[in-house]
């Protein structure tokens, strides 16, 4: 799935709001969790506080309110933002987040990683950093080099959508640029990006400069796993 909120160029006949960094909202707050939650599930305490990042409308938000969890939603768009319900939401770019507490997990989900800048990664993962508990941890989902290999084609999101996804090379080594159109009832759009898949080494590198460190994978593909702060 390419759910890469990074400055895509939005294409198609789809209605509704655009968010500034080219999210259509009423696809976004349409789009099911899928099978996320239950892998959430297995690596978060009973009734902990989350800190859900770059939240939308609410995807993950919702079903992490619904398991007992004290959710903190953040989104730069305030359409998305009027999505959500059971959480406190705030409007804040991630990167430039800074509230006075911290939380049991940071959830970093959407790929958001992947963006192709690596300053502008590490001002994510600062914010991740700066926001998790001192006993807590990070959840990222992230494009690994081997998600190449099997992203082309169509992906059946649940709730009557479809992602028909293709890859091409990127503007520099190690960057890909993809294309992915959306398809709800009538409405269609396509989103065009660049990302950057990451690997172990690229990963672990990045969290050390960041003051974090690889805990364990959460997926046995690694492309959901579980960092800690680096005491």
């Amino acid at each position: 799935m390419a759910d890469e909120r990074r400055h895509p160029h939005v294409t198609g006949n789809g209605s509704g709001a655009i968010t500034a960094d080219g999210c259509p909202v009423e696809l976004w707050a349409a789009l099911p969790p899928g099978e996320i939650p239950a892998l959430l599930s297995s690596a978060l305490p009973p009734g902990c506080t989350v800190l859900d990042l770059g939240a939308g409308a609410g995807r993950l938000t919702h079903p992490l309110v619904r398991a007992g969890h004290h959710v903190t939603a953040v989104d730069e768009s305030a359409e998305m933002l009027g999505h959500v319900h059971g959480a406190t939401a705030v409007l804040s770019t991630i990167e430039e987040l800074r509230l006075d507490e911290t939380f049991d997990v940071v959830l970093l989900a959407s790929h958001l990683v992947n963006v192709p800048d690596t300053a502008a990664r590490q001002r994510l993962l600062a914010t991740c950093r700066h926001h998790v508990a001192g006993d807590g941890a990070v959840i990222l989902q992230r494009f690994t080099p081997e998600w190449t290999q099997t992203a082309t084609g169509r992906s059946d999101l649940g709730a009557g959508i479809t992602c028909d996804t293709s890859l091409g090379p990127g503007p520099d080594p190690g960057l890909v640029s993809a294309v992915a159109t959306y398809i709800f009832g009538d409405r269609r759009w396509q989103q065009s990006y660049v990302t950057c898949p990451l690997s172990d080494h690229q990963l672990t590198a990045d969290l050390h400069e960041a003051g974090l460190r690889l805990d364990r994978w959460l997926s046995d593909d690694g492309r959901w796993v579980i960092v800690v702060p680096d005491s």
